[in-house]
């Protein structure tokens, strides 16, 4: 698929991303009751977020951090300040390791996996 196609992805992916971290729902109640759900759901998220950037924009690394980073940070602090629920350090943690466990996956499945040979 074309560059364009996960840049449209990427951006309709950050908004829908956006409208479900600030809806008025509590994430202590999504799920099965498993203890810190929403930490993993932060985590999964930014990991796809982080995919379609790179897809999409192809920015450096540390933009890449940078800019996620500071995405989860506000989308924290809109929380605090704009919600009824509470913005959580824990939670923009749990993004940021998400960007950096897609990087980190990125970079092992380059070393690993198997190399093309070149056809002579």
């Amino acid at each position: 698929m074309s560059q364009r196609f996960y840049r449209w992805l990427c951006l309709l992916f950050f908004a829908i991303a956006t409208f479900s971290f600030l809806a008025e729902i509590s994430g202590h109640r999504i799920g099965l009751n498993i203890s810190h759900l929403d930490k993993l759901a932060h985590f999964g998220i930014f990991a796809v977020l982080a995919w379609l950037t790179w897809k999409g924009f192809r920015p450096p690394f540390y933009w890449a951090v940078a800019i996620l980073s500071l995405y989860g940070g506000l989308i924290e602090l809109a929380q605090h300040y704009f919600t009824r629920r509470q913005g959580d350090v824990w939670d923009w943690l749990a993004d940021i390791a998400g960007v950096l466990a897609f990087y980190l996956a990125r970079k092992l499945w380059h070393l690993w996996r198997p190399r093309r040979s070149a056809k002579t």
